[in-house]
């Protein structure tokens, strides 16, 4: 009877283990780890846009009048110094024939009063000599000299019209050459806005002229992209980058900062919102075949690297207020501050370890303080990561292959 009392015991206190057990692993919360490891960081500015070539010239009307001539289409390769268009120049040509009518009545208006001037200075010498033998009166020396003054003045004024014509047909001499317009640089017509037939306008001061072509050096591209206030502090000229473009998702190309903005770009997002960016400009080294103006780019920009640091992934960090966590023996910090940190894992149990962090590559972060190599940090999933508190046990998972 006595064995029987024992051996019943000892089944008891066994099953007693047995449960506790049970129940204690029922209560671990599976997580994922990753071990702390060694290794390089890039930190990445990332920002989209849009290509264009580095040099371009947009070919603006400097004349009035309807075009009559068209001697090129968009996509066409051009030389510096190729005729391109014509305006009308009937108009222009008049000007400049009038204007040389005129100049040629003006030199004959001035040699006719050269001429009239010496007359009178002749005059002058002939009745200064009958004075001095007292054979004409003053009044009538007085008045030959008169007429030389006046023949002297009136010869500077049809010489003065003469220069202004001369001025003038300048003037129009460069309107009429302006309606025959040539290339002034050697690249490819990009945009043509207008046709055979149409009517070109001038600009005024006020209202810009008709750009009539663009003409663009597609060997020299560049990406113009918008960089947000937070990210615009870390880019400066001289930096590498990698430039994707939409129309080449397999392909990347290499560049390097060569100019950032310093005025900022305000744009609407919403109600009483407004997005501030800043414009960066990204030369790119790589030759894009049949590259277009205007097409659509995505660029990342390396603004700083770590070689040989420890590094987690983004995603292990958490944030916890100081009263939830067991301070260490020296620690203080008020209830409600929050320290940022990750869970490691030690024996089945997570111990909260406070960490300073660095920069941030595209999925790991630089580790400053607060972790050794090959610690076991909890990566996983969110919500474990969210709900864990220091002390609880865990069960680790292996990933999924």
């Amino acid at each position: 009877m006595k064995k029987a009392l024992i051996a019943i015991g000892v089944v008891v206190v066994i099953g007693i283990f047995v449960v506790l057990n049970l129940t204690r692993e029922g209560s671990r919360v599976e997580v994922r780890v990753v071990e702390v490891q060694s290794g390089d960081i890039i930190k990445y500015v990332t920002a989209s846009g849009r290509i264009q070539p580095t040099r371009q010239v947009k070919v603006s009307a400097s004349a009035i009048g309807k075009i009559t001539r068209l001697n090129i289409k968009e996509g066409d390769y051009v030389e510096k110094g190729d005729f391109l268009l014509q305006i009308d120049p009937i108009a222009y040509q008049s000007a400049v024939d009038q204007l040389k009518a005129s100049i040629r009545a003006a030199e004959a208006t001035v040699e006719m009063e050269r001429i009239n001037l010496r007359k009178a200075e002749l005059d002058l010498e002939r009745t200064t000599k009958l004075y001095s033998q007292n054979l004409v009166s003053e009044e009538e020396l007085r008045n030959k000299s008169l007429d030389v003054d006046e023949n002297k003045a009136r010869k500077r004024s049809s010489e003065e019209t003469l220069a202004r014509h001369v001025a003038n047909l300048k003037k129009a001499s460069h309107d009429l050459s302006q309606v025959h317009i040539t290339a002034d640089m050697t690249g490819i017509i990009t945009e043509l806005n207008v046709e055979e037939g149409e009517s070109a306008i001038m600009g005024t001061l006020n209202n810009p002229g008709t750009v009539l072509l663009t003409i663009a050096d597609l060997d020299e591209i560049e990406a113009e992209i918008q960089v947000d206030e937070t990210e615009i502090v870390f880019i400066e000229v001289g930096q590498v980058a990698i430039v994707s473009l939409d129309a080449y998702p397999d392909s990347s190309f290499a560049g390097v900062v060569t100019e950032v903005g310093n005025s900022a770009i305000r744009t609407r997002v919403g109600m009483g919102q407004s997005s501030v960016d800043f414009k960066v400009v990204v030369s790119v080294r790589d030759r894009i075949p049949n590259v277009r103006p205007g097409l659509s780019t995505s660029v990342r920009i390396k603004v700083a690297e770590e070689k040989g640091v420890l590094s987690i992934p983004i995603q292990c960090v958490t944030v916890r207020t100081a009263g939830d966590l067991t301070l260490t023996e020296g620690e203080t910090a008020e209830d409600d501050e929050d320290i940022e940190g990750v869970f490691v894992v030690e024996d089945g149990v997570v111990r909260f370890a406070r960490v300073r962090i660095g920069i941030a590559g595209s999925s790991q972060f630089h580790v400053l303080d607060g972790l050794s190599e090959e610690d076991e940090v909890v990566s996983g999933p969110f919500k474990a990561i969210n709900d864990l508190r220091d002390g609880d046990l865990v069960k680790v998972t292996k990933p999924s292959t």
